[in-house]
């Protein structure tokens, strides 16, 4: 087996374990977050917060997930080229055009949609102001829901693309 063949085989495992670890979190915390209102011994802010803990393990796996990701395509193509040739070409690029929407809504949601939350969230002192928690909360849980949808679409296109390759 070739250096190269190693580092493609690294790259799709890089890939596909940042793919599920940022994956399967971000789906169940969007419909946990969703959902919490119909469960009355939950808490929105307790949901919240367990979320809010695993910003990192989320940030390390997108990362690994982009990475893997890059490292893949520059090895199967050698470059960075998306060919809108074929059926399944498109079904790539599109995929891709998709994930780069995720990666830029990702920065959306850390940066203008949980802080409000972190501020209005005293540690030990509760929540300063509960209307205006419930209304950030709503916000994150549509851009939640807008995450969870383009990461299904990414997914999605990506595998049609190599189920007609």
């Amino acid at each position: 087996m070739s250096l190269e063949e190693i580092a493609l085989h690294l790259a799709h495992g890089l890939r596909d374990l940042g793919q599920v670890l940022y994956m399967g979190p971000m789906l169940a915390f969007t419909l946990l977050l969703a959902g919490s209102r119909l469960v009355t011994t939950t808490r929105l802010e307790d949901v919240v917060r367990v979320y809010r803990t695993w910003g990192p393990g989320l940030g390390l796996s997108l990362g690994a997930w982009v990475l893997g990701l890059l490292v893949t395509r520059w090895l199967e193509t050698g470059g960075f080229t998306w060919p809108l040739g074929t059926l399944p070409e498109q079904l790539d690029t599109a995929g891709w055009v998709a994930f780069f929407f995720l990666w830029a809504n990702n920065c959306r949601l850390e940066v203008w949609t949980l802080d409000p939350l972190r501020k209005l969230d005293k540690a030990g002192e509760g929540i300063a102001d509960p209307a205006a928690y419930r209304a950030a909360a709503g916000r994150l849980v549509r851009v939640m829901a807008l995450q969870s949808t383009l990461l299904l679409l990414a997914w999605g296109l990506w595998g049609a693309a190599r189920a007609l390759s």
